[in-house]
């Protein structure tokens, strides 16, 4: 069974749930991995780091504009760590919403998720469907458990989003 866990980032981290301990206060949002809704805790942008270790985390057109992040790794994968690469996902020139729509690497839960694996953005970029932008930020996001992540005192971001532009 996958690991399922809610991501939070934003400052000091009162609340996790890793290894069977809890701790409360956090911000917690979904994400997903390999077409599995997974959780992590927002830790926040790490200033000190533009590019650290090998674990992406590829946001679609932005962090969680239109839907929920995709993570690359999971905990007990090689590569996974709690500090991730930023890659923001874009339409590719003269490509639409409806381009990708159509192709074989839309997710089956669209339109909750466009993408909901990082190997589908990964070949939908190989066909030039999408643009991928490196901007050289680091974020701490820890993978928690679902319970975790609503674990009282904790703080869940929304898991709506608005709808999908033409272009993003």
């Amino acid at each position: 069974m996958l690991f399922k866990t809610k991501v939070t980032a934003m400052g000091l981290c009162f609340s996790l749930i890793l290894g069977g301990q809890a701790f409360a206060g956090v911000t917690t949002a979904n994400g997903w991995y390999e077409e599995e809704e997974i959780y992590y805790i927002l830790g926040g942008v790490e200033a000190r780091f533009t590019e650290l270790g090998d674990n992406q985390l590829y946001v679609i057109g932005g962090d969680r504009v239109y839907q929920a992040n995709v993570a690359l790794f999971i905990p007990g994968e090689r590569g996974y760590s709690p500090h991730w690469n930023v890659n923001v996902v874009h339409t590719a020139p003269d490509i639409t919403l409806a381009d990708i729509v159509m192709s074989p690497y839309v997710s089956e839960h669209y339109p909750e998720a466009l993408f909901d694996d990082a190997a589908d953005i990964m070949a939908a970029m190989a066909a030039g469907l999408v643009t991928i932008e490196q901007p050289g930020v680091v974020v701490l996001c820890p993978i928690i458990s679902e319970k975790g992540a609503e674990a009282p005192g904790n703080t869940e971001l929304p898991e709506e989003f608005p709808p999908f532009p033409d272009i993003f």
